[in-house]
């Protein structure tokens, strides 16, 4: 499990989470107006993909739809921390390797 905690990856999720709400407080602000809802369905794009495929079809998302904004945005803010656990670790076996490197070339 210790392998599974990353730092990257922690900040990677909280600034889509950050992004993720922000988008939501400007839709809040302008719900009503003509795509109002664009950026944060643009946000939510991998959520809305998912259940499309899932679903078997349509999936309709918007930003009046609460359940599936949280749902889209803990959603996102997990795929961003893999990435960057995924990131972590490339960079970490890169590192590793390159002072193996350096060590054995002495």
């Amino acid at each position: 499990m210790k392998r599974l905690w990353s730092w990257t990856g922690v900040v990677f999720a909280a600034v889509y989470a950050l992004v993720f709400l922000a988008l939501y407080v400007w839709y809040l602000i302008r719900a009503g107006t003509w795509f109002a809802d664009l950026p944060l369905a643009l946000a939510a794009l991998p959520f809305t993909l998912l259940m499309r495929t899932l679903n078997g079809g349509s999936y309709a998302f918007g930003g009046d739809m609460t359940g599936r904004v949280v749902a889209a945005g803990l959603f996102g803010a997990a795929l961003a921390y893999v990435a960057g656990l995924i990131v972590e670790t490339i960079v970490r076996l890169l590192v590793r390797f390159l002072l193996a490197a350096r060590w054995s070339a002495d």
